[in-house]
C-alpha cells in the first residue's frame, strides 16, 4: 500500500527487514495495538516482510514495503519515502540498530528509536576481526549522529542504557516491556505432583544457551542420586532455529534424548498448553531484555534466567526467579537450586513481584514519541 493512501496522522514504525516474528516484532505490534484501541492510526514500514507480520496482529495493520535490493538502493528508497511525508506528519519511530543506521544515512533526523539490542549483543566481541571492529566503530558513530539529532532512544534495561551511553554518548529512556494483562492465572499454586515439566520458548540459536541447559540436565541425571530417581522430568523446547538439529544430536549423545522434546514452531493455542503444564521456565540467554520471563511469571511459572538478560534487573530479589551469574560452569548448580525451590514450592509463600505490562510500556513509548499528549 503506498504511503499516500494512509491517514495523514498515521504513526510510522520502521523495521528495515522483518526476517521472523520475534521480540522486536512483538513489541511493535503491542504498540500498534495500543494505538488502534484508542482510535490512533499507525503503520509498519519495511524493505521486506518475510514473515507476514500483519498476520500476527489482532487488528488491521498496514505494512508499507519499500521494494529495493542492496543496501544503497534500500537507503535511497528510505530517503525517498521520508521526503514524501508531509512536514506535519508524526515523527518516525525506528525499531532497532540497523534502522537507526539506515535512517541516519538516508538523511533522516529527529527520529525516535527502540534500541532492542546494542552491538555488544550482535556477536562475541572477542571473535571480531580488526576489519569488523573498524566497520562497527564507523557504524556506531553514524548511529550516534542520528540518535543525537532530536529524538528519544528507548531501551528496556539498565544494561542497554549503559551500552547506549558507551556506544552512542546518549542517555536512553528505560521503559520495561511487560506481558498481556490476560496472562495472569486465577491460581498461582502449581505444585509438582508427578512429572516435573521444564519449558523453554525461544529461537533455537547460540545466544539462547540451550546447550547449557542440556549439559546441566545431563549432569543432574547422571549424578548419584539421579534427577529422575527423585522426580520424573521432561524438557519441552518450543521454537525454530538453526541449532535444532545439532542440539537434538547433543541431547542424544548426553543420554537424555528421551526426556528432551524439540517441538519447532508452536501455535499460540498449543503453546498455552505447554505453559499450563510447566513448573519451571528456563531462559539462561544473553539478551537485551527477555519478555518470556515476564510472561511465564504472569502465568504463575517460576523462571531461571541469566543476569545477562536485561529483565533480571527487576527479578533479583524474589523466590519466583533464580538468577544465574557466570558461565556454563555455574549452570548445573543453579539449575539444581531452581529445581529444588520449585519442588519445595518456596515461591508459593510469597506473591508475584510487581511486573510491567504491555499496555504501560506502549503508553510510555507513545508519549516519548510525542504521539499522544
Amino acid at each position: 500500500m503506498p504511503p499516500t493512501s494512509l491517514p495523514a496522522d498515521s504513526r510510522p514504525i520502521v523495521i528495515t527487514e522483518i526476517e521472523q516474528f520475534g521480540g522486536a516484532e512483538r513489541s511493535v505490534l503491542a504498540l500498534a495495538r495500543w494505538l488502534d484501541q484508542r482510535g490512533l492510526s499507525s503503520h509498519v514500514v519495511t524493505y521486506a516482510d518475510h514473515c507476514g507480520i500483519a498476520g500476527y496482529a489482532t487488528h488491521p495493520l498496514t505494512v508499507v514495503e519499500l521494494t529495493a535490493h542492496g543496501t544503497r538502493s534500500r537507503i535511497a528508497a528510505l530517503r525517498a519515502w521520508s521526503k514524501s511525508r508531509p512536514a506535519t506528519a508524526p515523527q518516525v519511530l525506528l525499531s532497532g540498530y540497523q534502522p537507526a543506521l539506515h535512517a541516519t544515512l538516508a538523511g533522516m533526523r529527529g527520529f525516535h528509536d527502540l534500541m532492542h539490542d546494542t552491538p555488544s549483543l550482535f556477536s562475541d566481541p572477542a571473535t571480531r576481526t580488526l576489519k569488523t571492529r573498524a566497520r562497527l566503530a564507523v557504524s556506531n558513530r553514524t548511529v550516534a549522529h542520528g540518535l543525537r539529532s532530536g529524538g528519544n532512544t528507548i531501551v528496556t534495561s539498565e544494561y542497554l542504557r549503559a551500552e547506549c551511553r558507551k556506544d552512542f554518548g546518549i542517555d536512553a529512556h528505560i521503559v520495561r516491556m511487560g506481558a498481556l494483562a490476560n496472562l495472569h492465572p486465577a491460581n498461582l499454586i502449581r505444585p509438582v505432583t508427578e512429572e516435573l515439566r521444564l519449558l523453554s520458548v525461544c529461537r533455537i540459536e547460540t545466544n539462547k544457551r540451550i546447550d547449557w541447559i542440556l549439559r546441566s540436565l545431563a549432569e543432574l541425571e547422571h549424578a548419584s542420586p539421579s534427577l529422575s530417581s527423585q522426580r520424573a522430568w521432561r524438557l519441552d523446547l518450543a521454537g525454530e532455529g538453526s541449532l535444532v538439529a545439532p542440539l537434538t544430536e547433543l541431547a542424544a549423545s548426553l543420554g537424555i534424548a528421551g526426556r528432551v522434546h524439540f517441538h519447532g514452531f508452536v501455535a499460540d493455542a498449543d503453546l498455552q498448553t505447554f505453559y499450563d503444564q510447566a513448573h519451571l521456565f528456563l531462559m539462561p540467554a544473553v539478551q537485551g531484555y527477555g519478555i518470556p520471563a515476564i510472561e511465564s511469571l504472569q502465568r504463575g511459572i517460576p523462571v531461571l534466567l541469566h543476569r545477562e538478560s536485561g529483565v533480571s534487573d527487576i527479578l533479583l530479589d524474589t523466590p519466583w526467579a533464580t538468577v544465574l551469574t557466570g558461565g556454563p560452569e555455574r549452570m548445573t548448580a543453579t539449575l539444581a537450586c531452581a529445581i529444588d525451590s520449585v519442588l519445595q514450592g518456596r515461591h508459593h509463600n510469597v506473591p508475584l513481584p510487581p511486573l510491567p505490562s504491555e499496555e504501560d510500556w506502549a503508553e510510555q513509548v507513545a508519549r516519548l514519541c510525542g504521539w499522544v499528549e
